[in-house]
């Protein structure tokens, strides 16, 4: 298979740096471009400060793309672009991922800007995946991140249990917010806004247009009221769920511990490069520190994203309790910015590619 040129939109974030860093040595797409604002415009990629953990990978020897200059889609057009992967903010998406999908360039994007939107799929590939061959407008959009470690264990669950009623409370990571507050001393020791405005909406709304499309396609017997809050914590990376489930039948520990185990044996998306071994990865107890990096059946200490694609990319569920005969509790936790974005939409565009939808 030849690799498609694609472009990153999105030069210093750390969603567009996630996503330059796994797409270094991709086996399907070659990263040929890059764009950013005006403070990076123009600047070589390799003098961008780099805001990851991980050192910075052999990137290509190229400037940063001006997203607003007049050349910006003939440029992309002269190197033979075919993918655009997107981390631009919802305000900028929403008229420069138009623009490239109008012009023939494939978008695939983690931002808010075009998700339940008609014609656009929203897609979890564990629950979803067939929506990916409904897109009528030439972008693909993925989650919220703070979703992915709701969405599919109550996606296992539902398909044996029949779900009443959902509570989530989030402690969700700084990185969530941007690199800056990563770099802010005050928010590492706990001075920050602990609010996330918007985003418990954002959740509940993706959460049931996920799962009435699952249904649709007899996936999930899901029909569930909701109860969701958010809030940030001084983690650095990722994003921790505590799940009260109530189910309209009693359950044990040991049949939740069996819808799991069935539902990484019967999914058939872990064939592509960053699909994890198994996408819930259990253990007795959730620890955020040493349980970050997952994929599936290992936990990596010294990851390497640009090399292990697979790494960071599964659900850790653990904690699990059953009270009363028919409440769960459990807690879940997954990599804000592997698995909850850059990860995430590139998975998607490796679907699209092995299922010649692209």
């Amino acid at each position: 298979m030849s690799r498609r040129p694609c472009i990153v939109l999105g030069a210093s974030g750390l969603v567009g740096q996630r996503l330059q860093q796994r797409l270094i040595d991709h086996p399907f797409f070659e990263l040929k471009a890059v764009s950013g604002s005006k403070q990076t415009a123009g600047k070589p990629l390799k003098e961008v400060d780099w805001r990851l953990e991980q050192e910075r990978p052999t990137l290509p020897d190229i400037e940063v793309l001006d997203l607003d200059s007049d050349e910006f889609i003939s440029t992309l057009k002269s190197l033979e672009i075919e993918v655009a992967f997107s981390a631009l903010p919802d305000e900028i998406a929403l008229y420069i991922e138009a623009k490239l999908a109008n012009s023939g360039i494939i978008v695939f994007s983690n931002s808010s800007a075009y998700r339940r939107k008609e014609g656009i799929p929203l897609v979890i590939p564990e629950i979803n995946k067939e929506q990916l061959a409904n897109s009528r407008k030439g972008i693909f959009c993925a989650t919220n991140c703070t979703l992915l470690p709701v969405a599919i264990p109550l996606s296992a669950i539902c398909q044996t249990f029949r779900v009443s009623h959902v509570q989530m409370r989030s402690r969700q990571a700084l990185s969530g917010a941007g690199w800056r507050l990563l770099y802010d001393q005050e928010a590492l020791n706990g001075n920050h806004d602990k609010t996330i405005p918007g985003e418990a909406e954002k959740i509940t709304a993706e959460l049931l247009h996920i799962f009435a499309q699952a249904q649709d396609n007899n996936t999930s017997s899901a029909t569930f009221s909701t109860d969701i809050q958010c809030q940030r914590v001084s983690r650095k990376d990722g994003h921790l769920v505590l799940i009260e489930l109530t189910t309209e039948k009693s359950i044990t520990v040991e049949e939740i511990h069996k819808s799991i185990i069935n539902f990484n044996q019967n999914l058939t998306v872990n064939s592509t490069p960053s699909s994890p071994l198994k996408p819930i990865h259990l253990v007795d107890e959730v620890d955020t520190e040493a349980h970050l990096w997952s994929d599936g059946e290992n936990f990596s200490s010294q990851p390497n994203p640009s090399e292990n694609l697979k790494t960071g990319m599964a659900i850790v569920v653990g904690n699990i309790e059953v009270h009363g005969g028919n409440t769960l509790h459990f807690s879940a936790y997954s990599h804000n910015t592997i698995r909850g974005a850059a990860g995430g939409v590139i998975l998607l565009a490796e679907l699209a590619v092995m299922k010649s939808l692209i």
